[in-house]
């Protein structure tokens, strides 16, 4: 018989150790090498959309997308240490949304998908 429950748990452990899905945020440049900002993500767990699902509202929601899962190369978070009301507050919530809807969508890869999410 199968078990489908180790395949499962083998799966999600695959992808954690795996390589990150990850976008260009042609916005924000990092002044050391004057590029843009690469922002990392890995697949989606069930803690982290509890926590998602926390936000009161949409906006909530969004910005707490971006403070759990964005990362860098090196699988470190890039927001954890940020107040959810700064990112909301602070930054350009387009830039913001935009990079949610990156990592939510699972768009890699793409200056251009970033710059079309912003406008939206």
């Amino acid at each position: 018989m199968v078990d489908i429950a180790a395949i499962g748990l083998k799966h999600l452990s695959d992808q954690l150790s795996g390589k990150m899905h990850h976008c260009i945020v042609s916005e924000w440049i990092d002044p050391e090498t004057e590029q843009p900002v690469e922002i990392y993500w890995r697949p989606l767990t069930g803690a982290e959309q509890k926590q998602i699902e926390a936000g009161a509202g949409q906006v909530e929601r969004i910005a707490l997308t971006v403070k759990v899962r964005a990362r860098d190369a090196g699988g470190r978070l890039l927001f954890g240490n940020t107040g959810l009301a700064s990112l909301m507050h602070d930054y350009d919530f387009d830039v913001i949304r935009a990079i949610a809807y990156l990592i939510t969508g699972d768009i890699t890869d793409t200056d251009d998908a970033v710059e079309d999410a912003v406008k939206e």
